[in-house]
């Protein structure tokens, strides 16, 4: 018994950190970000607060979503501004946190417009 139950222990272990390990946003192809530049391919564990993540794809809004529930983030607002429809959005994957004006956390920004759709960690540096 002791025996089942480690093993079932240690394969949820591993479940857990392959998930976190394999983040939605390296397998698209994304690049931590510093000063609006790309400094690195992300991969594995992309969500460090202290750098900026960001994926550029061709797409739509229900692509841009699709992405975000694949990083578990939960919408917090939604706005368009100049044709570019933004969401904000909070995952627990993501390990920073920012602040609406209204207080409302979020910790991932994500922009489509135009067949465009650009997702930040923890928000969405450069221009999109």
């Amino acid at each position: 018994m002791k025996r089942t139950f480690v093993a079932v222990f240690l394969f949820l272990i591993g479940l857990v950190a392959t998930a976190v390990w394999f983040s939605p946003l390296a397998m698209r192809g994304g690049f931590a970000y510093r000063d609006n530049e790309p400094i690195e391919r992300l991969d594995g564990l992309c969500y460090d607060g202290a750098k900026y993540a960001r994926i550029d794809f061709d797409g739509n809004i229900d692509d841009m979503m699709s992405a975000l529930d694949s990083m578990l983030a939960v919408t917090v607002k939604e706005t368009e501004s100049g044709g570019t429809y933004i969401v904000y959005a909070y995952s627990p994957r993501v390990f920073a946190v920012e602040k609406l004006g209204d207080g409302r956390e979020y910790n991932v920004m994500a922009a489509y417009s135009d067949g465009h759709v650009c997702i930040g960690t923890p928000v969405l540096s450069g221009s999109y």
